[in-house]
Order: structure tokens, then sequence, then C-alpha cells
């Protein structure tokens, strides 16, 4: 029996007070150690009858104490969790807001400051819903009880693992859920905001009305290479939100209305409540109607009752608006009044929904749309034909007539890009022509693509609703980005449109910008991207233009989200120095941040975390950047020598075949689901199906792979060698730069979380000479025979060469680093100390792989057949594919369980077929095995994925 209180007992891998292997960064285990050690673990799993009942209790123990850490870690995330320290750090950044050269500004100055937006939160819906049903319940529970100064109850044999992947209904309602405490959130912003303003400008303010700050979704509404969200179900959820908003409006109404009991403020509230009333109930009776024509793939009657209930809406909303400012100037109480200023701020802000909407579509969407009207032949971006295509849309600009459209019409449609601007102009004829809707375009890698866009929306008549953003995610985007918007501004049309919507916004990956050169290097690359556009835009004389940076990240290292905390992670993503830069040319501008996924929306189970989380990002927005130079900016050609060493050893890195092999290696394998995007394993079927290039797997599954193997190399590779190119230099300039540090402390952190030497022993427990070296150290036995073949079938399965070359690449970098660290003395923890829970976690699924290899070999022998052969059900065991083929093999060998029921046949049988037929004990000690390892194996994937802070 295993010992059962503690993995590190279980790993033999000590706590902080006993000793390790020697070694700068501590606690750590040489590759060999963690070999030898999930050996010996393998052979107590195999030699006791209980040995994985044992370690699955183990596991959910350990799961229980790593998700508490990681609800603790949201408390000392943000910079204060208490509700009245943030709405008094509110209310002086908004006091400071109103000053400028220690003067107060003038009401109107304020008022126009009042309505810009400055900041934004946008909810996506990537694939990170890295917590169980049950796990995400006691997340709420605890959450909301220490929101209330309670304690939440210990949570025992909780287990982390998601038993099956959300659907889109289930990714719509954690988001909308989230959505709403921001939305709480913002009102205490707003309402904080008019206390300010009553304060600064008591015979102005009932005409200031704030905006200052978004929330936004594309939960529903992102169409980027996806082919399961059909329009129907896009409109299906604008409806749903939009009853969900006019729901948070109507009790927010409620609690102003009991306190108007009389006379004409009492007669206009009223108004207020029957428009409120008159708006749920047409949507509410769209949706059915919605409902039943998609049932009876019919849409006229659908489209003749909307257009009859347009009016009302029109007439109700007008109405609320009217009602809204004849209270605020009425002379009702001050109290009230300024309630209703915030009614109306979430009011004007928001509009008819639970928050803004994003769509987002894909260059090669627009392009198939596009196609036929100018005889799209080829890519539009080659040289020989790229100034062809791009005269071609031009003129299809200049000559444009808008087109009239219903709901039978976007039925009929069968190209996703149009269809898409269809909607918008449907969304903003029956819903709400306030504001705009953000149209997000992924691979804006050429101008082309964005007029195209543009031509859609002059076609269907959205060009003034519709926000056209480009999205900039690979290292050619970055390095092209901001030629590509200069020749848009080349372009009359386009530059008129901007003009004409007030704003420009560009939206940054950092998730996929980091697979293809590096994190550290995106994070660069997209400042300096930054830098360039604010240039561009003081060169153009595009001060009356505002910028919108939308940051796209997730919650992970690999994607771009710095761990030390809630502002350290906005000003990585939009820096200082871009701060300065804006705030030189004088240039106003918003911005927007990500919050992906599940593990995104954690932050927002609570509201106490969720103001903080909204103060920070404000707060933040709103600073004064420090005005000393900083010298990683100063030195342009050594921080230029760094950026460009750091990228060619990712792209370097990311190019090579023994990359590649790693990933396809077992990686995929230990993934989970974890989003209702359907995730493609590249790899997963064995050697028959491997990646040509990095570009084919998601960002996130590609970090995911990195963080389950156990080094986060897209974080770490490079920055030794780039460091160490001129190390006193850098040694300098790490001492005088805040920036430099963040960056360096971005890799350190993902030294906690990894290590080069759990790589190694993944990778070197898949090569036929680890298995000979056991073979010696065992006597001839069955077991030495079984590695023998295993040793055999391991030569023509794993790409060893390629994948060793790799791996000593990365040691040899991780060394680089490693004297880096010794010589720095400017960097917060230069030795970062390994995460012991990661490190026992790995050692013990390393175990768990040897069990699952070692029973392959007891897979009974079997006639080829014509979909699979004995030799390719081994090579997909040992990639990890268990689930297929444990389902395979059970198929192939057959159990029979005598069945009693002589009865029904008249006389009795004394053969029992089931002693001496069917494969009962195969089942049982080998098939059942293989599932029950696995299943662990994953078990420990969740528990890595909450240990590390994020999925992916």
């Amino acid at each position: 029996m295993l010992p059962t209180d503690s993995i590190y007992r279980l790993t033999d891998t000590a706590d902080e007070s006993s000793s390790c292997h020697t070694h700068m960064r501590g606690c750590t285990k040489h590759y060999d150690e963690i070999l030898n050690t999930a050996w010996a673990l393998n052979q107590k799993i195999s030699d006791s009858d209980t040995g994985l009942n044992d370690l699955e209790a183990i596991l959910q123990t350990t799961g229980s104490e790593i998700l508490e850490r990681r609800l603790d870690k949201l408390k000392t995330y943000v910079s204060e969790q208490s509700p009245d320290m943030n709405a008094a750090r509110l209310e002086m950044a908004f006091k400071t807001l109103a000053h400028e050269n220690g003067k107060i500004l003038s009401a109107n100055e304020f008022k126009n400051k009042a309505k810009t937006q400055l900041a934004g939160i946008v909810i996506t819906a990537h694939p990170t819903f890295s917590l169980s049903k049950d796990a995400w319940a006691f997340a709420t529970e605890i959450l909301t009880k220490k929101n209330k100064g309670a304690q939440g109850a210990k949570p025992e044999g909780l287990c982390l693992l998601p038993t099956a992947s959300p659907s889109l209904e289930d990714e719509l309602h954690y988001a909308n859920a989230a959505i709403r405490n921001i939305r709480l959130s913002l009102r205490s912003v707003w309402r904080i905001f008019m206390k300010v303003t009553h304060e600064l400008y008591p015979n102005e303010w009932q005409n200031i009305t704030p905006s200052i700050a978004t929330v936004a979704s594309w939960v529903g509404f992102d169409l980027d290479g996806r082919t399961d969200i059909g329009w129907a179900q896009s409109l299906y959820f604008r409806y749903y939100t939009t009853l969900l908003g006019l729901e948070e409006l109507q009790a927010f109404w409620a609690s102003i209305d009991e306190r108007l009991t009389t006379g004409s403020s009492k007669q206009t509230s009223d108004k207020i409540n029957s428009a409120i009333s008159t708006l749920n109930g047409c949507f509410a009776d769209g949706l059915e109607n919605l409902k039943k024509a998609e049932s009876d793939n019919h849409y006229a009657a659908f489209n003749c009752k909307a257009v009859e209930r347009r009016s009302n809406k029109d007439e109700a909303r007008a109405q609320i608006q009217h009602c809204l400012n004849e209270l605020i100037a009425s002379d009702i109480d001050q109290s009230l009044a300024l309630e209703i200023a915030t009614f109306r701020a979430e009011w004007e802000t928001i509009g008819l929904g639970l928050s803004h909407i994003h769509f987002r579509l894909n260059a090669a969407q627009l392009h198939n749309a596009i196609r036929p009207l100018i005889n799209l032949q080829e890519a539009p971006d080659r040289s020989a034909s790229r100034r062809h295509y791009l005269d071609a849309v031009a003129n299809l600009l200049q000559n444009v007539n808008e087109e009239t459209i219903h709901y039978g019409t976007l039925a009929e449609e069968q190209t996703t890009a149009k269809r898409v601007f269809m909607l918008a102009k449907q969304f903003r004829k029956h819903f709400d022509d306030n504001g705009s809707l953000r149209m997000l375009v992924a691979e804006s890698d050429t101008p082309f693509t964005l007029l195209v866009a543009l031509y859609y929306a002059k076609l269907f008549g959205v060009d003034d609703y519709v926000e056209i953003s480009p999205l900039f995610e690979t290292g050619i985007g970055l390095q092209r980005g901001d030629r590509v918007i200069s020749e848009l501004l080349d372009n009359p049309d386009f530059l008129s449109y901007i003009q004409k919507q007030g704003r420009f916004c560009v939206q940054l990956g950092f998730s996929d910008s980091g697979r293809y050169v590096g994190q550290v290097a995106a994070s660069l690359a997209i400042e300096r991207f930054k830098l360039r556009l604010i240039r561009l835009w003081k060169a153009r004389g595009l001060s009356d233009i505002d910028l919108v940076f939308f940051d796209t990240h997730g919650e992970s290292i690999g994607r771009g989200a710095h761990p030390r905390s809630m502002i350290d992670r906005f000003e990585y993503t939009h820096t200082p120095e871009v701060r300065r830069t804006l705030n030189a040319i004088q240039n106003t501008y918003k911005h927007e941040v990500s919050f992906q996924g599940g593990d995104g929306y954690l932050w927002f189970i609570s509201e106490d975390v969720t103001l903080a989380v909204v103060t920070d990002l404000l707060t933040t927005r709103l600073k004064t950047p420090n005005a000393e130079p900083d010298l990683l900016y100063e030195n342009s050609d050594w921080s230029l020598d760094f950026f460009l060493t750091l990228t060619e050893t990712q792209e370097h890195l990311t190019e090579e075949t023994g990359y590649l092999r790693l990933i396809d290696s077992i990686g995929q394998s230990m993934l989970y689901p974890t989003g209702s995007r359907a995730v493609k394993r590249q790899g997963r079927k064995g050697i028959g199906n491997r990646l040509e290039s990095i570009g084919q797997i998601r960002a996130i599954p590609n970090n995911a792979v990195l963080q389950q193997l156990g080094y986060m190399a897209n974080s770490i590779t490079g920055v030794g060698a780039a460091a160490n190119r001129n190390a006193r230099r850098f040694s300098e300039i790490v001492q005088q730069s805040p920036r430099l540090r963040q960056i360096m402390r971005m890799s350190l952190e993902a030294l906690k979380r990894s290590d080069v030497n759990i790589l190694a022993a993944y990778l070197i427990g898949l090569s036929p000479a680890h298995w000979l070296d056991r073979c010696e150290a065992e006597a001839p036995s069955k077991k030495r025979s079984k590695m023998l073949r295993l040793s055999s079938l391991l030569e023509d399965i794993f790409a060893g060469s390629d994948m060793g070359l790799v791996l000593r690449d990365l040691r040899r970098d991780s060394l680089l680093l490693e004297d880096m660290l010794r010589s720095a003395s400017n960097i917060d923890e230069a030795t970062p100390q390994l995460n012991q829970t990661i490190l026992a976690l790995h050692t013990i699924r390393i175990a768990l792989i040897y069990f699952i290899y070692m029973k392959a070999m007891e897979v009974p022998r079997f006639s080829s057949r014509q979909d699979i052969s004995l030799h390719d059900l081994i090579d997909q065991i040992l990639h990890l594919n268990i689930p297929d083929i444990v389902e395979e093999l059970r198929k192939i060998f057959p159990a029979h369980i005598h069945n009693d029921d002589d009865a029904q046949y008249g006389e009795e049988a004394s053969y029992d077929i089931s002693k001496t037929g069917g494969y009962i004990k195969e089942h049982r000690e080998i098939f059942d095995e293989l599932e029950h390892a696995y299943e662990l194996i994953l078990k420990i994937s969740s528990l890595l994925s909450s240990e590390i802070g994020a999925v992916g």
C-alpha cells in the first residue's frame, strides 16, 4: 500500500527543510533522479493490488490543497481587496482627472473627459475552462463567503478535472456571470464618478454623464475558424443577453423607484418602468418567435413581427432617455438624483444588452466573400498581384451602394463574412443603434483584408456603426502592421471612415505571437509596434482620432499574463513607455484587456475581487507614467540586439524538426477538454500525423503541452543567450530599467513553475537507450523481456535524435540563463526556487507513463486487421492515445460473462463459457488498468494547470 499522506513522501521529494540535488536554484532534481524516483514509484504501484487507487486518493487531497492556494492568490494579486479602499482609490483618481497643471478643469472640459472611454474589459470564449463543475461551484462558494468575511468549507476529495468539454451554452453561462459582476463594478465606478462630479461641479453636474470604462464580450460571436456557430445562434445569443441586460436595468431601477414615492417624479418613474417592460416583452416575444422560426426553418413571420415591434422598441428607448434627463434636472433629493445619473451612465454606456459585442472573423473568410467580385485568384499580398487587388477593392469602395436586407436574406446567405455584416445591420435595426459594434479581423497582414471589411460595412450600411479592428499577432504581422495601417490611411475611403468613427482600434495578440517568437520577444515586438503606430499617428496629424489598444492574452505566463500582480499584468502589455509617448503627443486613447475563458472568469466570481480588478485597470490607466528615462530605451542598439537575439533563438527553436516532434510526442495526449472549440490534436495518431510547422497548432494547446512536459520554453529560452551577448552591459541596464526587470521577472516566474530537467526526464523516458539501461539493472525475468521489447519498439516511434538535439539546445540555453542569474544582483529573486508540488506531480506522472508502457507489453498478440495491427496499436498506446485504443482492445478481446438464463431454453447447461472463453482477465489486469492510469495522468494535468495558475 502506498503512503497516502503526501505526494512529497510518495516521491521522496523533500520539503524545504530537506536536502536535494545540489543546484543553484535550490531544491530541484537532475533528470536521472527524477527518472529513478519515478521508476521506484512505478514498481510500488505495480506491486500493489491497490496502487492506482491509493495514488488517486493522494491526488484528490492534493487537488483540494492546490485549489485553495489558487483561490487565495486571487486576493494577493490585486492591489487592494477592500471595497472601501478601492472606492477611495477611484475617488482620488477621478479628482486628479479633473485637474491639469494644478488647476481644476472647466465643466465643459471635464464633461468631454467624462464621456471618453479610457479602459475596457473584454470577456472571451477561449478554451481555458480548466476546472470541473464541482471545483467551480466550490470556488464560487468559498470566494463569495470570503467576500462576506466567512470561511468557506475545506474541500475534501474534490476532483479538479472536467469530465467533458463545456458546451457553447455553458461558456455563455459562465461568461454572463462574470459580466454581471463586472457591470456591477462599473456601476460603482460611475456612482463614485458622479459623487466626485457633484462635489467639484455643483451647478453643472446634471449635464455630465461618464462613460470612462466598458465591458464587452465575443462569446457566441467568435466566428474565426468556427463553423459550429450559425447566424441564428448568434442572433439567439443577442436576444438572450439583451434580456439579461434588461433584467439588470429593471433591478437597478426598482431600487430607485422605491425611493420615488409621490408626485410627478413617481409618474416619470412609472413611465421608465413601463418602457423597460415594453422592451422586455418585445425581446422575450422575439426570442420565442426566433425559436419557432428555427424549428420551421422559415423566417418570414419572425421578420414581420420584428418589423412590427421596431417602433415600440424605439419609442420605449427614447422614453427612458427623456425621463432620466427629466428626473435628474428636477428638484428631487440630491443623493437620489446622483443615483439616477449613475443609472443614466450605465444606460448610455452599455445600451441594450448585458455588454458590448465583438464579432470575430478572419482574413480567409473575407477573401472568400470578395473573390467572385474581383476574380481573386491568388493570395492578395503576393507582390505581383498585390497592387491590382488593392486597386480593385478601392474601386468597389468608391462605387458601393447600400443594400437593404431582412432575416430571409440572412437565412439564404451562405458566406460567413457577409452574414456577419448583415447580422450587424439587423442588430442595429432591431436592437440598439447607439454606440458601435466591434468587428475584429484576424490575420490582418495586408490592407486588402481591411478594405474588404470596409466594403461590406458600406454595402450593408453599417460603416458608421461597425468598428473594424485589425488583429496583429504573428511575427510578420507585428513587423509590418504599422505599414499596413499606413497604407490604409492612404486610402481616402478608409481615412474618412475612421475620421467619422472618431477612433481606431488595433488588437494585439500576446498569446499567438508568443507561440512564434517567444513570450518575452512578443511583448517587446508589440511594444515596438505600438510606439511606431503612435509615431505614425503624430506624423499624419491624427490627434482628433482616438487610438484603442486592445491587448489580448491568456491567464498563463506563456500567453502574456504577468504573474506578479494585476498592475504588472496591465503594465507588461501596455508599458509605461507607450503611455508616456501617448501623453507626449496628447492623443486620447483607450486600453482594453481580455480575460479569456474559465481561467479568466475566476477573477469575476467575487464582487470584491471584480471591483479590485476594475480599480487596478482604471487607476493604472489614469496614472501619470514616471517621467524618468528608462535605460532600456536610451540604449537602443543594445536593446535591439537583445530583442533580435531573443527572436532569432525562439524562431530557430520552433522551426527545428525536433521541437515539432517534441510537441507531437506525448504532450497533447496529456491535455484534457477545456472548451467548446474543437482542438485538432496533431500527432495524436502516432507518427503518421505530424506537425509540419508550429502554426498548425493553436497557441493554447502549444502552451499547455509545454506546461505538461515541464518546461515553459517559450517564456524562458533565449533570455540567457540575449543577456550574455553583452553580460556587463546587461547588468548595468537591468539595474536602471524597470521595464527590463519586469521582462526578466516573467522568465523567472516561469522558472519557478518548470525546469529543463523535468522535460529531459520525459524525453529520455521515450528513448530506446533508456530502456536498455533499465534492462542492465534487471535480472533475467519477464519484466526484463518486456523492457527489451519496449526498447526495440521505441526505435521506430519517437524521433529520438531530433528531440535529443533540441533538448541539448534547451539545456545549453538553460545553463546560459543560470550564468546570467548568478551575476544578476538587481533582479528580484534572481535564484527562483522550483515549485515542489509541480516537481512531485511530474515525477508521479512519469511513474504512470512507465506503468502504461509496461502494461502495453502485456497486450496479447492478435492477427492484423484491415484497420489496425498490433504494431499500430502499441504505437498509439506509447503516444498515450489510451481511450481510443482501450475501446479498440475491448472489441478485439471481448469479455464474456455467462448469463444464467437456462430456463428459457428448457434445459440446463453445466458448461460455463466464462471459465474457458472470453478475456475477462485481460480486461481487468490490462485494459482497465491502462484506462485508470491514463485517467490519473489527466488528473495530474488538471492539478498542474491549477498549480501553475492557468491552462495553456
